[in-house]
């Protein structure tokens, strides 16, 4: 990955034309420090942001009562800001009730903000841990249609540096 790529993300237009980033690559190649570089770097233009792995995303809204103000105003957030980052996108298998959930939120967002998705698995495999499969295409189109992809590749960062020490 070059230097004119990570600055060219790090200037935010994409954030700007509310386009998708989809950062793809094996575990531990760094796509959650990149993601989190990407985000620091919003925050400093002051663009609004949250960050969840999806995993802790769909246990905050599974705790929350679904006709309280505190899960109608979190919801809002996400809907409203301009970065939203999910990191380890469907690393393991959703619920029904959870794909769904996630569908309102990216279709809330269409148009509104920019949405960057980390994965280990393509896009095509992430039919895999959604059993609804038109909640599935209907999640893949919203993230990933005029997405830019960024596949990552390289060692192992974790094992990397616990070597180095």
């Amino acid at each position: 990955m070059g230097r004119e790529l990570i600055a060219r993300l790090s200037s935010c237009q994409w954030i700007d034309q509310t386009h998708n980033l989809v950062i793809l690559g094996k575990s531990s190649v760094g796509k959650t420090y990149l993601a989190l570089a990407l985000l620091n770097a919003a925050c400093r233009k002051f663009y609004t942001a949250r960050f969840f792995r999806l995993d802790d995303l769909a246990n905050q809204l599974a705790v929350m009562d679904p006709a309280s103000q505190k899960r109608l105003d979190f919801l809002t957030d996400l809907h409203n800001c301009d970065l939203l980052v999910i990191d380890d996108f469907l690393t393991t298998p959703i619920n029904q009730h959870t794909a769904a959930e996630l569908l309102n939120i990216l279709a809330a967002r269409d148009g509104r903000g920019s949405t960057l998705v980390t994965s280990q698995f393509e896009p095509q495999d992430w039919y895999k841990s959604l059993h609804d499969a038109v909640i599935a295409e209907s999640i893949l189109n919203r993230i990933v249609a005029g997405a830019e992809i960024l596949p990552l590749d390289g060692p192992n960062m974790r094992r990397h540096l616990a070597d180095a020490q």
